[in-house]
């Protein structure tokens, strides 16, 4: 039997018509190690055994029930060219129910495909970091997990958004946006606020979880780190003056924007480094709101 490559693996997904209704993956991603280290998926399947103590004359458990079985993890890959809009629709679009969308999804691991149905994204990570590829992070749940067939993925050819095709654009002092070339590290979070599998167990005949809802509309928050050229961010936290925040990707025709129209800073790291040979680097956290009338949520991605 010959070694499994990681270079070999592939991963997978699709927006199902419904939930239950498997589809075959049309969007296809590189994964993507952290730093060089550890893995890029980590979805395990979680046959949650739990054991059971009785008084039944017998001196070592020998007795065993599923609490429930499904498949929960994250994944990690760049945002590439032209490859976001299924992404962006897994993440951030709602039913009329305000119930997220769910997907499909395969990982061929080589030795072994796992085939995911009724996946949905629990939250997903953004990074922004000076001279690196623009990073994606999904958390997410599934269902369903089962062994699938060899896939025929369609890579995409793009090479990764790097930082550098990043536009960053700051409302600072109550005014409009303008561009701020000055950041050098951005996180942005998105929380679907799905509820937790096993808080919400409702099991099927098969022991699979019924239901994944989504319990409100999405929350967002992040962090940045900026070149301290000036005091309009420190001011802005100072006085708690509401601000925006706009990311571009660009490269040629294709684009991929991180819109958040009011962002509220909550805490401004500024200090003095105690060296003669850095710089001072601005650090900051901040919550998204949504809109003041409810419709409008903290983040859009397009």
């Amino acid at each position: 039997m010959s070694v499994a490559l990681s270079h070999q693996g592939a991963f997978g997904f699709a927006l199902q018509s419904a939930k239950g209704n498997y589809s075959q993956p049309d969007t296809w991603l590189p994964l993507m190690q952290a730093g060089g280290r550890g893995p890029s998926d980590t979805i395990e399947l979680k046959h949650n055994y739990v054991p059971l103590d009785l008084a039944d004359v017998n001196e070592y458990q020998s007795k065993y029930f599923s609490a429930g079985q499904w498949a929960e993890g994250s994944l990690r890959f760049p945002l590439l060219p032209g490859v976001v809009a299924n992404l962006f629709s897994w993440i951030q679009a709602r039913d009329s129910y305000n119930q997220g969308k769910w997907a499909s999804a395969l990982i061929d691991c080589v030795h072994e495909v796992k085939k995911l149905t009724d996946m949905k994204v629990r939250q997903a990570t953004f990074d922004l970091i000076k001279g690196e590829p623009v990073i994606c992070t999904l958390e997410v749940a599934a269902l369903k997990m089962e062994a699938g067939s060899v896939p025929s993925p369609d890579m995409p050819t793009a090479a990764p958004y790097i930082f550098q095709e990043a536009t960053v654009e700051l409302a600072t002092g109550g005014g409009a946006l303008a561009e701020d070339a000055n950041c050098e590290k951005i996180r942005i979070v998105v929380d679907a606020l799905v509820e937790d599998v096993d808080e919400g167990l409702r099991l099927a005949a098969t022991a699979e979880p019924v239901q994944l809802y989504n319990l409100a509309g999405v929350r967002c928050w992040g962090a940045f780190s900026r070149d301290f050229v000036d005091n309009d961010v420190f001011a802005d936290f100072a006085t708690g003056t509401e601000a925006a925040l706009t990311i571009t990707l660009q490269r040629g025709a294709a684009t991929a924007e991180l819109e958040l129209p009011r962002i509220l800073y909550q805490a401004d790291d500024l200090g003095l480094p105690g060296s003669n040979r850095q710089r001072i680097i601005e650090k900051v956290d901040f919550l998204a709101l949504g809109s003041t009338d409810g419709q409008t949520p903290p983040i859009t991605l397009t």
